[in-house]
């Protein structure tokens, strides 16, 4: 990787935007806040050309977000802000670095080497647990689930290592992510053979003590099948009385063996799933896969939701084949919006939330792409079209609020 203090200019050509990534954007006052935050207010993160780059931007509602000519370089898809500052895991180079965002843009402050934390491994998810520390996770490998807790104010890792994680008859866990709620942690899991070809009849979690990381408890539900943690995104959300929803990936290309298993959300509450399901794919006249979904708070979450017969192969999830559902966790209902079908697979960080609006970019293969502001429970037509984005084959991988 490039440093972040560059930047490129890039020829204006026909553009091709093909997804967006979750980090979460909150409305919340921050005492510790740089003052005039304005002036980056949001982080855009792209890959254009195979290449990684972000820019920040104070409006997503008018003209251009363009990192034409003012995009910093660097992989920003897998980041968060907290109090000023944004931390990136830069896989590129093994590293977690420290930014801090400034007038003039980010500046580097420190970096921590995460070979040093889990040798032999890198982490593909980060995530805020509070004000004072983040989360990094991968899944199981050889040694067990890669981890570390960085501790924000010494910027180094106050806990880091492997866990071991329990085999179900015979099964084990091949793809984790995980939510920390009070003094638990988590895991949502896809439980199969390792080369993936009989996965578990049911949806599995794993909880933890926090920080321990110890005594671990296997929590199953029969409402289906398939992987608990997501792809790209977290499979688990905490809402707001600390209730934890997830959603499954039942799709054919992801595992085969639970193909036939339907979409839902279910409910994890005081430690434990309960009886709450959600079967999304009772409201579709043909199969269905739940790709992606963000928590909008007040019981309402989106989620991209993909036709199977739609996507025969892998490549076909990043052709317009998506489409975005509001979902009412509250009331069981599940509204289509008519936004333009396009790739929604490969958001990794997408959490932006303010004033009942949601925002979301929606990139069409081979067309152009805009950030859309969405009204929470405005319907299907609830939505309006915002800042365009610029670039040659640009694809959005990162959209978040950093105040």
């Amino acid at each position: 990787m490039k440093k972040l203090n560059q930047f490129k200019l890039f020829t204006i050509s026909a553009m091709l935007f093909t997804g967006l990534s979750i980090v979460s954007c909150s409305n919340d006052d921050n005492d510790n806040t740089p003052p005039n935050p304005e002036y980056a207010k949001y982080t855009v993160g792209a890959s254009i050309d195979e290449e990684g780059y972000y820019t920040l931007a104070d409006d997503l509602m008018s003209g251009n977000i363009s990192i034409l000519g003012n995009g910093s370089e660097g992989w920003a898809n897998l980041s968060v802000t907290v109090d000023g500052f944004l931390y990136i895991l830069n896989n590129t180079e093994g590293l977690t670095e420290k930014y801090e965002l400034t007038p003039s843009g980010p500046v580097f402050v420190a970096s921590i080497d995460n070979s040093v934390l889990t040798a032999g491994a890198f982490f593909r998810y980060i995530q805020v647990v509070n004000d004072e520390e983040i989360l990094l996770l991968n899944n199981a490998g050889d040694s067990g689930v890669p981890y570390a807790i960085i501790d924000l104010d010494t910027f180094g890792a106050s806990s880091f290592g492997y866990i071991t994680m329990p085999v179900i008859d015979g099964l084990e866990n091949v793809w984790s992510n995980a939510v920390v709620q009070g003094n638990n942690i988590y895991f949502g899991s896809l439980y199969s053979d390792p080369d993936w070809t009989q996965a578990i009849e049911s949806l599995v979690t794993v909880r933890l003590d926090y920080p321990s990381m110890t005594n671990p408890e296997i929590l199953q539900s029969n409402a289906s099948a398939g992987s608990t943690a997501g792809y790209r995104t977290n499979g688990s959300f905490v809402t707001e009385n600390g209730d934890i929803y997830q959603y499954n990936i039942t799709s054919e290309l992801w595992n085969g063996g639970v193909a036939d298993k339907p979409s839902v959300f279910v409910r994890i509450k005081n430690g434990d799933y309960d009886d709450y399901v959600f079967d999304i794919s009772a409201k579709y006249n043909e199969p269905i896969s739940i790709w992606n979904a963000w928590y909008a708070g007040n019981g309402i979450a989106y989620a991209n939701i993909v036709r199977n017969s739609a996507v025969p192969t892998w490549g076909d999830l990043l052709q317009n084949t998506g489409t975005i559902a509001e979902i009412n966790l509250k009331n069981k209902t599940v509204t289509e919006l008519n936004l333009p079908k396009a790739s929604f697979r490969d958001i990794f960080t997408l959490d932006c939330v303010e004033d009942n609006k949601f925002y979301i970019p929606v990139s069409v293969t081979g067309g152009e792409a805009h950030i859309y502001e969405i009204n929470i429970g405005g319907g299907a037509t609830g939505f309006t079209k915002g800042a365009k984005l610029d670039g040659s084959n640009v694809y959005v991988n990162a959209l978040f609020r950093n105040f």
